[in-house]
């Protein structure tokens, strides 16, 4: 046994946070082996150290509040994460995160209780490093969930073993932090790489949250920044102020991520990246006044080529059109995948020349690709609502479909499509 413990009367260690009075006995120092300070680790009343692993325990009770939002953010994410575990592989990544800030939680208390005692300076080195470094891992967890899979290398992780090795020079020498003779804390001149290495993960993920979330629209494509420049704010803070907000600032951060990072894909077509159609019926009806020009597409022997070919080659034709598609979207531009081979694009506030400018150069980009669209466009004239103008995009491009198999010698008959069924 650690200690000997039990309920006795006044006169003994009175625990910090217990709602009672502890007498104990140590029997070997185990805790935090090479503390010389007999008084402390032995249960002295008078010492603020008195009591060894239950004053630490004691500690840790009444901080608990002090902790209380990121412990409950890391629950939260913790569930979110465990519901998810079979869905969505990127979303590993942010057990980096969740895990990162629980042991800066436990680094906090240790690292405070260590602080207190000169005798323990080498575990105070050690709990530091552990801090700094983890400071960096937890940033690089959401990092790689917002890098794309095929640019997610294995380079991304060089900064944090780079802390890693800044962090571990404390132990032979003071250039990145170290204690004077007083026992306080001072930074060295390579100890602020403990800092540029999360600034370089937010960058990171400022760089591929934008890119990756570009065609959102409204106050969601403002969240990432925003919780960005908190994270920065945060530390700024614990540097200057001192305290834990940078925890909470990269729980929040992380739970604002996630809730975005589900929508996107929830708007997502899982074979083509593309916006689904659950995307194109909702951004109709939030932009309906912005969008002035619909355009229809519609892939020319698909059918043909899963028969052919197999059906793993219809959907590489797919992704590659979907990429051409891709390509040309921006501010004024959004591309949809409606349908097994169906595609529309919403133009908003663009006028009819560059419409037609740009249907017909993402049909040049298919063909160039190896494969054939047909395509109708239409703007919105004379008050036309923008369901009448998606039915005339649509005519126009049957009519379109229509000439290519005439001209091919086939014989198909036209389908039904997304406004034509039943209507």
């Amino acid at each position: 046994m650690f200690f000997e413990a039990g309920w006795q009367g006044p006169g003994t260690f009175r625990g910090t946070g217990f709602h009672g009075i502890i007498k104990f006995k140590i029997v070997r120092n185990r805790f935090f082996p090479g503390s010389t300070n007999e008084n402390d680790l032995c249960g002295n009343s008078q010492s603020p150290q008195g009591g060894g692993l239950i004053f630490l325990l004691a500690m840790m009770l009444d901080d608990i509040p002090r902790h209380l939002v990121t412990l409950f953010l890391i629950i939260l994410v913790s569930v979110m994460l465990w519901k998810q575990k079979n869905r969505d592989a990127e979303r590993k990544y942010f057990w980096l995160t969740v895990i990162s800030c629980l042991i800066l939680m436990l680094e906090d208390e240790l690292e405070a209780y260590t602080a207190k005692d000169p005798s323990l300076r080498f575990w105070r080195t050690l709990l530091s490093s552990i801090g700094f470094t983890f400071r960096s891992v937890a940033p690089m967890g959401l990092a790689l969930v917002a890098v794309p899979k095929e640019k997610r290398k294995p380079a991304l992780m060089i900064p944090c073993l780079v802390t890693l090795a800044v962090c571990c020079t404390a132990f032979f020498t003071d250039i990145a932090f170290g204690f004077d003779e007083d026992y306080t804390f001072y930074r060295g001149p390579l100890g602020y790489v403990a800092f540029v290495v999360p600034y370089f993960y937010l960058l990171v993920i400022l760089v591929n949250a934008y890119r990756r979330f570009a065609e959102v629209k409204g106050v969601q494509k403002y969240l990432i920044p925003g919780c960005a420049l908190f994270c920065v704010a945060a530390s700024l803070s614990d540097v200057l102020r001192g305290g834990i907000r940078v925890n909470e600032a990269i729980m929040i951060s992380s739970v604002f991520f996630y809730l975005i990072l589900s929508f996107y894909d929830n708007r997502r077509d899982p074979l083509t990246g593309m916006l689904n159609r659950q995307a194109f019926y909702s951004d109709c009806a939030v932009y309906d006044n912005e969008i002035t020009a619909v355009a229809s597409l519609d892939m020319n022997g698909l059918k043909e080529m899963n028969d052919t070919y197999g059906h793993a080659a219809g959907d590489e034709a797919l992704v590659r059109i979907a990429g051409c598609l891709r390509s040309a979207e921006g501010r004024d531009l959004a591309a949809y995948r409606i349908g097994g081979d169906e595609f529309i694009l919403l133009f908003f506030r663009a006028k009819n020349q560059a419409v037609a400018e740009a249907a017909e150069r993402i049909r040049d980009r298919i063909t160039d690709a190896g494969y054939s669209v047909s395509v109708g466009y239409t703007s919105r004239e004379d008050g036309r609502n923008l369901e009448e103008t998606i039915r005339e995009s649509d005519s126009r491009m049957y009519a379109d479909k229509a000439e290519y198999y005439r001209q091919s010698g086939i014989d198909r008959r036209e389908k039904n499509h997304i406004y034509g069924a039943g209507q």
